[in-house]
């Protein structure tokens, strides 16, 4: 059967592999900081062993039991960032500012004289994706060593379009018959990047000669992991109060990434590279979190333990490559557009754990201060394998990559003023990836303004998040580095019932 004819019995405009899985989805998804209302940003988030604010739920389930009154609290949030990227010692810089909510959450209270009740539910924000770059620097790797990977040992005859065939129903049969590296080859020999060599063997040499290469990457990517906690609470004497969640994480990524590449040498065939991809990734979940205050005079003791997180991920991608290739003198340029969305299986990826320990002392009615650290075990991330060896392979790469004992600080402080509150905190959160760089520090402050039944809270953090990537993951994997500084303004309101 023809390539050609097999098509008439498969989706003509999309294909479906078996693995879209990769290293970098555990990076993304691991997500190792939080938002929430204005008072818990301003006090860094150090909110396990207080409660009392509908954001401090999804830290510790018990603080909706230290609620005296039912609540209804919306945040919203305003973020003005500045990107630093470096790549190869040379430095690019982008700027972004966006408005989006920071969370909302209600809690109901029922109380009688032996015991209390509480209801809580909470939408908060543990991972933010939102950001754009666009970074440039020069490399003596070109990304016809990424093509050159994916293509070794792949037959030629497979990456030829034949007379009664297109540029789409070859990278869609290839995607549907024998995965994402066929896929790659093609589009790497089609827009003759690569060629095959002469021993016969299936190897692949590249047309491309360079010294030193011109690289642009432009990155925009949008979306969040959310978590919705859905709380039950209750204090089992006047200084004891435990909690459960039931948290449904939504997760949605979108990215749509430009690589282009000039400057090789005069006898080059080829003269520029771009290479367009767009991802769009969606994602549920759930886990489980039990948490227990206890209340030793002006002294208060949290913990806190969150299951792993079943995460079930469906992606899809889609690519587009232009070549300037010099033949017989003459510049052409090549278009290779599949114009395929490619629909990948459904796959589960388990998030580790977390315990939470947390310390806080009152003063009095005059104010507070509180201390929270976190632990988690990055490399307790896993896929679903089902025995399978690509997947095996991965999570024999989580093992050794990631953080074993990753530690997260967080620290706040609140001082009363009649009805003034002033908040000040700290915050850090070490990332998933033991091998890069990753981590996020910040300072927060705050100002609360209480009103009786109505608050209003407002609160400023800067926060400086590093991390460290790669231009694509196989071949062509040079580090850059990402250093996000970020001011975020948050505003909240909250009515007692």
């Amino acid at each position: 059967m023809s390539r050609t004819k097999f098509l008439l019995y498969i989706f003509i405009f999309t294909s479906t592999f078996s693995f879209s899985q990769s290293y970098e989805d555990v990076l993304r998804y691991n997500s190792f900081s939080q938002e929430g209302t204005s008072r818990f940003n301003a006090m860094g988030g150090a909110f396990g062993a207080l409660g009392g604010d509908v954001s401090a739920i999804s830290v510790n389930p018990a603080s909706s039991s230290i609620f005296i009154d039912s609540e209804i609290a919306i945040s919203l949030n305003y973020k003005n960032q500045r990107i630093k990227n470096l790549l190869n010692n040379s430095k690019s810089d982008s700027k972004n500012d966006f408005l989006s909510y920071a969370g909302l959450g209600a809690v109901l209270v029922y109380e009688n004289r032996k015991s209390k009740l509480s209801v809580g539910y909470n939408l908060n924000m543990i991972g933010d994706f939102k950001n754009s770059f666009n970074l440039s620097g020069k490399n003596n790797t070109g990304i016809d060593s990424y093509f050159l990977y994916y293509a070794d040992g792949i037959p030629s005859e497979d990456l030829l379009i034949y007379e009664d065939e297109t540029t789409q129903s070859v990278y869609n049969y290839l995607g549907n018959n024998y995965g994402f590296a066929d896929q790659q080859a093609f589009l790497g020999y089609q827009s003759f990047i690569i060629n095959e060599s002469d021993d016969g063997l299936n190897n692949y040499v590249s047309n491309s000669l360079y010294n030193e290469l011109n690289q642009n990457l432009e990155v925009n990517r949008l979306g969040n992991h959310l978590k919705h906690s859905f709380n039950l609470g209750t204090s089992l004497n006047k200084n004891l109060f435990a909690g459960i969640n039931i948290n449904f994480h939504e997760t949605n990524f979108e990215e749509t990434k430009y690589f282009q590449e000039y400057g090789y040498s005069n006898s080059s065939n080829v003269k520029r590279v771009l290479l367009k991809e767009n991802l769009l990734a969606l994602g549920n979940g759930v886990s489980f979190q039990l948490g227990t205050i206890l209340k030793v005079r002006q002294l208060r003791l949290g913990f806190s333990y969150t299951t792993p997180t079943k995460l079930k991920i469906k992606e899809e991608n889609s690519q587009y490559i232009e070549t300037d290739i010099t033949k017989n003198d003459d510049l052409i340029t090549y278009e290779i557009d599949p114009n395929v969305i490619n629909i990948y299986d459904e796959y589960q990826l388990t998030l580790p754990s977390k315990t939470l320990f947390s310390l806080a002392y009152i003063f009095s009615k005059r104010g507070l201060i509180s201390l929270d650290y976190e632990i988690t075990k990055f490399n307790n991330s896993k896929f679903d394998d089902n025995k399978d060896s690509y997947l095996n392979s991965l999570n024999y790469s989580i093992k050794n990559k990631l953080a074993g004992n990753s530690e997260s600080i967080r620290i706040g402080g609140e001082y009363r003023i009649k009805n003034y509150n002033l908040r000040g905190g700290f915050f850090s959160y070490k990332g998933p990836d033991s091998n890069l760089d990753n981590r996020i520090n910040g300072i927060s402050a705050g100002l609360g303004i209480n009103f009786g039944y109505t608050d209003f809270d407002f609160g400023i953090t800067k926060s400086n998040k590093y991390s460290q990537n790669r231009l694509f993951t196989r071949g062509l994997t040079n580090q850059y580095s990402i250093e996000d500084d970020t001011y975020s303004f948050y505003a909240s309101f909250s009515i007692k019932l």
